[in-house]
């Protein structure tokens, strides 16, 4: 999947929270899936503080829909 779908399906699901995504450029992080190490980008939420239990439930939907090993927010 390419870096512009990842960020499109992002958008959608943090949207009707108030916040957007974007992915830092050129910077991966380290996961690991089954036996297999995986590098995804990540994805950066930006905007008002929803609070902790959106910002877990986003981050769980964002990294079991999509690959992403990793999604931070910026306030």
């Amino acid at each position: 999947m390419k870096e512009k779908e990842i960020l499109r399906k992002a958008n959608e699901i943090v949207a009707p929270y108030g916040l957007r995504a974007e992915i830092f450029p050129d910077l991966l992080s380290v996961g690991v899936q089954g036996d297999n190490r995986t590098y995804t980008p990540i994805i950066n939420l930006i905007g008002p503080h929803p609070g902790n239990e959106v910002l877990s439930k986003l981050s769980t939907e964002i990294s079991n829909t999509l690959p992403i090993n990793r999604v931070t927010i910026q306030i």
